[in-house]
């Protein structure tokens, strides 16, 4: 049966929402949590609750380490985030901040009609016009397999669902990423950090390799557990041909590394 609350029930869904709610809560300038009018303790606890997720997250999806504590204490951050949502009106607060883009509706598993006004004022070249560059971005879905790959769908941000497939007019999803351990500071924040690696596929849906994205990782001391591994990635429509009209680069997404 499909999770149809705002805040999924679900592991493998609360993962995707809890990594992404938190990656755009702290993009933009200002950052958008003081956008949608959330407080700097509703920020860090929504962070708290990533933080916990992480580490149980691999344990669970890794065969030889799940136990059913483990799911328990998954399935006990999923209830004390969504209590801690509704008793804090996070979600009530999105939909009511203006200028909701679809990309953040989205994100927020909000209905589309949030954005309506911007999508009433800005529409997306869709026509494959070779002289016109498209302000449509790009919503993925990245699902993290064992051994460090990714499996990584790209979506329009007005049509987030369905059959990946790359935008009318384009025929490269283009990407720029790296792999950081969690906690670490001053991730990047846009595209053109210099510690991404650049890249494409000519496929909305592929299997990302992350195993020549470990440039950034420090070495740890003798006897150090290594925290999770996080992939931070940009996304953005492109043209092979026409690479002036490439469309905008979107917000950073994240997702832990099994």
């Amino acid at each position: 049966m499909p999770d149809r609350s705002i805040v999924p029930r679900s592991i493998k869904g609360f993962n995707r929402y809890i990594n992404q709610t938190n990656t755009l809560l702290v993009a933009g300038t200002p950052e958008n949590y003081t956008r949608y009018n959330w407080t700097n303790d509703n920020l860090t606890t929504w962070q708290d609750f990533e933080n916990a997720w992480l580490s149980l997250y691999i344990q669970y999806r890794n065969k030889a380490t799940y136990t059913t504590a483990c799911k328990n204490d998954l399935l006990a951050i999923i209830s004390n985030a969504i209590i801690y949502a509704n008793e804090n009106r996070l979600i009530l607060l999105v939909k009511a901040s203006k200028n909701l883009s679809a990309s953040e509706c989205a994100t927020f598993n909000i209905p589309i009609s949030y954005a309506k006004i911007i999508l009433e004022v800005q529409h997306a070249d869709t026509s494959g016009n070779k002289t016109k560059a498209t302000s449509e971005g790009v919503f993925p879905h990245l699902d993290p397999k064992a051994g460090g790959s990714v499996h990584v769908q790209g979506f329009t941000e007005t049509t987030h669902v369905g059959r990946a497939r790359k935008l009318d007019g384009y025929d490269l999803l283009e990407y720029a990423a790296a792999v950081f351990y969690s906690g670490t500071d001053s991730l990047p924040t846009s595209a053109d950090d210099l510690r991404l690696t650049i890249a494409h596929s000519s496929k909305a849906s592929f299997i990302l390799q992350t195993a020549a994205m470990l440039s950034n990782l420090p070495v740890l001391a003798p006897g150090v557990v290594a925290p999770a591994k996080i992939l931070v990635i940009f996304f953005r429509w492109a043209k092979s041909k026409h690479p002036t009209l490439n469309g905008p680069w979107c917000g950073a997404f994240t997702t832990v590394l099994l």
